[in-house]
């Protein structure tokens, strides 16, 4: 897997030199800053994952919910047959 780059340490040690700060603390600054990018940064593969999840999720509700409808049919249905004899008795 081809790993993209977040973020261009190079170019960022180099301006922060040229602005004046040690060669050393850009280095160290630049790689936690990279590191910080890599730790919040969703990854297509995360992104794929949650669209995954959300599918799964989306069934489930669907099949919970065909349930649902089947027994709320056959609560009116019982209820309208108690009402018709209540009203024809």
């Amino acid at each position: 897997m081809q790993k993209t780059e977040l973020f261009n340490t190079h170019t960022f040690i180099k301006e922060l030199v040229n602005a004046g700060m040690d060669e050393k603390q850009a280095e160290v600054l630049a790689e936690h800053q990279l590191s910080m990018l890599e730790a919040h940064i969703a990854t297509k593969a995360d992104i794929a994952d949650v669209k995954q999840d959300i599918s799964t999720m989306k069934s489930d509700i669907s099949v919970n919910f065909e349930w649902i409808k089947r027994v709320l049919i056959g609560l009116c249905i019982t209820s309208g047959i108690a009402l018709l004899k209540y009203i024809f008795a």
